[in-house]
């Protein structure tokens, strides 16, 4: 009993979720980039008969609609979940800032963007005990962390770009 307490234990505390936070890395400036925009299906997915996937669409010059969908197979229909980005450049990398529709937190993302082809999502560890009140010292935060392997979640995400 003990082992399978300890399974379930170490399960919780690896499972990955992205960083919460209260600002974004900074104020939605960066044009849409339509690299971007799209319809995205995890690598692990592209051959299933109801992929996960996400679209990601142009709200207004410098935010994007992103909705992700998961099928769920007892209800054989897709859930959906829907928020509104906008990307902030940090040096060279770039990432997502993400409020679920009906929330005030951001979820921050890295992407790595291959142009037409695909997109490696990282999610920023939930493991930063720093809370920000402003974008300044979270952007200094993060550009002083952001190239370390351990700022980011294990679990990278390949997305493959498909027609809509």
């Amino acid at each position: 009993m003990l082992r399978y307490t300890s399974i379930a234990l170490m399960a919780i505390v690896l499972w990955g979720c992205p960083y919460k936070s209260q600002v974004a890395l900074d104020d939605a400036k960066e044009k849409v980039d339509k690299e971007l925009i799209g319809k995205w299906i995890p690598d692990s997915q592209v051959d299933k008969e109801n992929p996960e996937y996400y679209t990601i669409a142009m709200r207004d010059s410098v935010h994007y609609d992103v909705d992700h969908y998961q099928y769920n197979e007892d209800e054989k229909d897709y859930a959906l979940k829907q928020y509104v980005g906008h990307t902030t450049r940090l040096e060279s990398i770039l990432f997502m800032n993400l409020q679920e529709s009906g929330t005030r937190e951001f979820l921050i993302y890295r992407l790595d963007v291959f142009p037409g082809v695909q997109m490696n999502m990282y999610e920023v560890t939930n493991n930063i005990d720093e809370q920000f009140d402003n974008s300044k010292s979270m952007r200094e935060f993060f550009q002083k962390y952001m190239k370390l392997s351990f700022f980011y979640n294990t679990d990278e995400a390949k997305l493959i770009k498909k027609d809509l």
